[in-house]
């Protein structure tokens, strides 16, 4: 295999931007079409999916309700309450879903810690509580360390708790999932990483390798004051830096060792590891850091790709763009954004109803946050109001 990217430039090369308006309209028709598909009729499903849904669950994050709810909330929060803009029908399907521990994992994307989350910023605070509450029983708890699946995750949905409640209890979990990692850290020399329960193997990036980890070690560090965390925090970041790919592409980062693919996206590759960066440059003031994140910036903007999906293709390299342009103030990432959501535009599906986009494989509809229609339509919305990454920020 070859890395997926077919094209790419750099700043000033003169590349026309999409207008707000064009995005705007874009973001209206992803809305609309979310309020006309829905099916509460069914049990497996809300909205057409990634075919993961299937083997997940209804209510997930990454593949289910709650990403296309949080889109639909994301219209009126600030005006009324957020679950406001949803059909009463979508909340009825989303709050009758039972929750247990054999059909939901514990995690972030996939599991109780992120519907939690999703149920919380949408207004329904008791039932994000008892889903936190209910995670903490499941036999998965510590399975895995990522930030996709695991204790990572969950411990960054625990802080966001914490941020939005003031509860005691939300930080004492955290630090418990903190100090999981550091009694589970593989250490070689100076650096430490994490070992998946998916496959045994050692990942390298933001989901499901060392850098997600470190950003939550890094928060709970800020939220604790406790130097061990901010100690592992900086370890786990410098593993993944240390196994870069070097080439004529510039710094790039494969999924495993021995992988011989290179990825520039979010979930797995260079926008996922730059995304981290970034943070910590913010976070901490190390210029080191910001230099980095400036050298992934340029190395990982890309403007063609086979997918305009989040996790994996065009639109989680743009929220990456966009993270360096709240960092940084410089309108140039914000351009490379832009020039970033012209091609995914280019993916649309015009209906008669409303706009769709094609998932993964592009063989099919697909309107969830991992995949679709949700996540692309997040990061147009942000791309024209500049603010937190759902999610990532706290």
């Amino acid at each position: 295999m070859t890395p997926l990217v077919t094209e790419r430039h750099g700043s000033g090369d003169g590349v026309p931007a999409c207008p707000d308006a064009e995005v705007r309209r874009t973001v209206d028709g992803i809305v609309g079409l979310l309020l006309r598909t829905f099916d509460e009729r069914r049990s497996d499903r809300l909205w057409p999916a990634d075919y993961t849904v299937f083997a997940t669950n209804p209510l997930s994050v990454a593949y289910g309700a709650c990403g296309p709810a949080l889109l639909l909330g994301s219209r009126t929060r600030g005006r009324t309450a957020p679950a406001a803009g949803l059909p009463t029908e979508v909340a009825a399907w989303m709050l009758g879903r039972p929750l247990d521990n054999d059909t939901y994992p514990p995690g972030l994307y996939v599991g109780l810690a992120g519907i939690a989350w999703a149920f919380h910023d949408l207004g329904w605070e008791e039932r994000g509580e008892a889903a936190m509450t209910l995670l903490h029983s499941s036999s998965l708890l510590y399975d895995d360390p990522s930030v996709f699946l695991g204790v990572a995750g969950w411990g960054l949905a625990s802080l966001r708790f914490h941020a939005r409640t003031g509860q005691q209890l939300h930080l004492d979990r955290a630090v418990q999932a903190g100090e999981h990692l550091l009694r589970t850290a593989e250490h070689e020399g100076d650096t430490c990483s994490w070992r998946s329960s998916l496959d045994g193997l050692v990942h390298y990036g933001y989901g499901y390798g060392a850098s997600g980890i470190a950003l939550f070690l890094l928060h709970l560090h800020l939220a604790t004051g406790e130097e061990r965390f901010r100690t592992y925090a900086v370890r786990g970041l410098e593993f993944d830096l240390g196994r870069a790919s070097e080439s004529g592409l510039g710094l790039q980062w494969q999924r495993v060792e021995g992988d011989p693919v290179v990825y520039p996206y979010w979930i797995h590759g260079g926008a996922g590891v730059g995304s981290v960066l970034v943070r910590f440059h913010r976070l901490l003031g190390d210029e080191r850091y910001g230099e980095l994140a400036r050298r992934v910036a340029d190395d990982t903007f890309v403007t063609y790709s086979y997918a305009p999906g989040l996790f994996e293709g065009l639109a989680g390299i743009g929220e990456f763009m966009l993270d360096m342009y709240r960092c940084t103030g410089d309108e140039e990432y914000r351009d490379r954004a832009y020039a970033v959501a012209r091609t995914v535009l280019w993916f649309r599906v015009v209906e008669e109803d409303g706009i769709a986009f094609p998932g993964r494989w592009l063989n099919r509809i697909a309107h969830d946050y991992a995949t679709g229609s949700a996540g692309i339509g997040m990061f147009l919305s942000r791309l024209v109001a500049p603010g937190e990454r759902a999610f990532v920020d706290l």
